[in-house]
């Protein structure tokens, strides 16, 4: 083959790329658009949601004690809450793990929207000086 075909081949192939590409991303017409959406149905009433919040209000180490935790869950979804796990966090002084505990804070209750529901527990750990709360699972 040569120089002179070669380079014709070349310059055909990149065209045929290149054109491809633009026909691809080539912007549909307004028409066609348009006849895709699905319009959303009207719901009178709003989306189910259940959503909680974990709050710790208080974490206090008494010298050559127990470390004890107080908080609160509370209700910001828009539905009832029948049970609810939180993960209860003992740090030291570093800020480093060293106790972790699930429990229930709701327990087959019923927890409306915009209410709270207080927690306490404690960890005997001596090296447990901080705490903290995670939510983990609630329905």
């Amino acid at each position: 083959m040569t120089n002179q075909k070669l380079t014709i081949l070349i310059v055909v192939v990149v065209v045929v790329v290149v054109g491809t590409l633009l026909y691809r991303d080539w912007p549909q017409s307004v028409v066609e658009d348009s006849a895709l959406t699905v319009p959303e149905k009207a719901s009178s009433e709003p989306k189910r949601s259940t959503q909680v919040k974990a709050i710790l209000t208080e974490c206090n180490k008494r010298r050559g004690a127990k470390t004890t935790m107080k908080g609160h869950i509370t209700n910001v979804g828009n539905v009832d809450l029948h049970y609810v796990t939180v993960k209860l966090l003992w740090l030291n002084s570093a800020g480093l793990l060293v106790e972790a505990k699930e429990t229930y804070v709701l327990n087959n209750e019923i927890l409306p929207p915009g209410e709270s529901r207080p927690f306490i527990d404690f960890s005997q750990k001596v090296s447990a000086v901080r705490c903290n709360v995670e939510t983990i699972d609630w329905w």
